[in-house]
This record gives structure tokens, sequence and C-alpha cells, in this order.
């Protein structure tokens, strides 16, 4: 288990190196880092390194006992954290609450879109649960949006700050199985290509962090769905935090970039592969 641990990493194609504590804090100390779904997963263990490099973390998630654990721990260690409970899918509350952030803080300098949900379920077993999608689309796309406009309009009224986006390969790789988990992904990761040249324009970076199959709370109702290895939560904050230092536009797995392009020139193969892995028996 442990080595299967350690070259993780290595055989998913996500690079870690890049993001320790000296890289981070020049581009965190003394600034107000904004983390979604911070009360658990790797939003949670992204915060704790921000606090601990120097930023004033203010932590949003719907689990407010949880987050006041954290604050406890964080202050405990000298560092600055703040508990702000929302649930996303309330997106007039997402944007009070953005508001306020601002209000209260001014313009931060880095705000992370940790916070997801996701609903393993096919399209057969769907039919009767629109309810999912609009959930889903909630946490993942309309509430992180309502959210970040207000602290975007500060960021870009300042001419500074850094928007991340930690999301999934699916969105490169769809997979049957997750409709409503990708499109809802696919959807925020479309909003971030439209508006990345705008907010570049006025002095703000955008960067999205396409995961592969990470070991948390969320993916465990899967565990062992699939025959590859799973990041761990601290090798998935390393790929966050390396993007926090070095501001790319985008991350991902060198074969979510090969299977993503090949899927976009010849999406009718891709369909046809899929369908006759489906009609073999085996429901990824």
């Amino acid at each position: 288990m442990a080595v299967t641990k350690t070259i993780a990493p290595a055989l998913l194609g996500v690079r870690r190196a890049g993001g320790g504590p000296k890289d981070v804090a020049p581009r965190v100390v003394g600034r107000l880092a904004v983390v979604t779904g911070a009360s658990r997963g790797i939003g949670r263990r992204v915060a704790q390194r921000l606090a601990a490099a120097g930023a004033r973390v203010v932590g949003i998630a719907r689990g407010e006992d949880a987050l006041g654990r954290l604050r406890n721990q964080i202050q405990a260690r000298g560092g600055a954290f703040e508990v702000w409970p929302l649930d996303l899918r309330d997106s007039a509350a997402a944007t009070r609450l953005g508001e306020q952030v601002v209000g209260q803080f001014g313009a931060p300098g880095l705000m992370i879109s940790c916070a997801g949900h996701s609903i393993h379920r096919h399209l057969d077993e769907s039919w009767d649960r629109p309810h999912d999608f609009t959930r889903l689309a909630g946490v993942n796309h309309l509430g992180p949006i309502a959210l970040a406009l207000p602290l975007l309009r500060a960021m870009t009224g300042r001419g500074t700050g850094h928007l991340i986006s930690v999301s999934t390969v699916m969105v490169d790789v769809p997979t049957p199985g997750w409709t409503a988990y990708t499109g809802a992904e696919a959807a925020f990761e479309a909003w971030l290509d439209a508006g990345a040249p705008e907010l570049r324009a006025a002095g703000v970076a955008v960067t999205s962090v396409r995961l592969p199959r990470v070991a948390t709370a969320m993916s465990a109702p899967t565990a062992g769905r699939y025959p590859v290895p799973a990041l761990s939560v601290d090798q998935a904050a390393d790929a966050v935090c390396r993007a926090i230092a070095q501001r790319p536009r985008l991350v991902r797995p060198w074969w979510a970039s090969a299977a993503g392009a090949v899927a976009g020139l010849a999406p009718g193969l891709t369909d046809r592969v899929w369908a006759t892995v489906l009609r073999a028996g085996w429901r990824p």
C-alpha cells in the first residue's frame, strides 16, 4: 500500500514538486485566501497549508462543526482562519457571502474552488431523478460562480488575484455513469475558459487543476470500481499548491490531454468504443 501511494502520482501523471511552503509563501503571506470545501478532503488540507504559509484563510463549507474544529487547530498553531458556513446550492446566499467577505476583508488574493459533490449513476438509473442534476449544478457550477463574482469584481478592481478551480479529468475524459457530475464540472470549466481572458486582461490569473481520482470521502462510495491507483489527499494538495506557486492556466495529466484530443477529433469513435464496453456487460 505504501509503495502504491508513493508511485501513484507518477503513474497518474500528476506533478507535485514545486508546491512546498517556500514556494507558496511568497504568493500568500499576509493575503486573504478563500477556500471552498474547507471542512474536509482536499480543501481542508489546502486551507491548512495556506494558513501555515502565512495566509489569512476564509474557510467555506456546509459543515460548520468541522470548520470550527479546523479553525481551532489552525489558530492553536498561530494561523489565521475564519469560518464561513455556506451551502453552495443556495446561489443567493453564496453571492451575499462573497459580498460580505469583500466588505469585511477587502479583495482576496486567492480563491480556491474545492467544494464538490459527485453522484455515480447511469442514465437508465436517472430517468426519474432530475433533482440529481440540479443538486450537482448548484454545488459544482452555479454556487461557485455566485460566490466568485463578488470576489472577482474586487480582484479586478485591485488589478491582481488568482482563481483556482479544483476539478476532474472527467472534463477531458467523460465516462459513462458520471453524467451529472461531469456535466456540472464541465459547465464551470467552460465558464472559466470563456472568462479567463477577461480576467487576465484585468490582472487576475486563472488556473484549472483537473485531478484524477483522489481518495476522499466523496470518492469512497466507488472505491475499487476502477483498476487504477488513486491520489492521496496530500498528493492532491501538492498539485494544488504547485498551481498556487506557479500559476499555470491548466494542470492535468498528460494522458487526459491525449485522451481529450482523441475524443475531440473522433467523438463518434469514442462513443462506439464505450458502447462496445457497455454491451459487453461492464458498466464503469
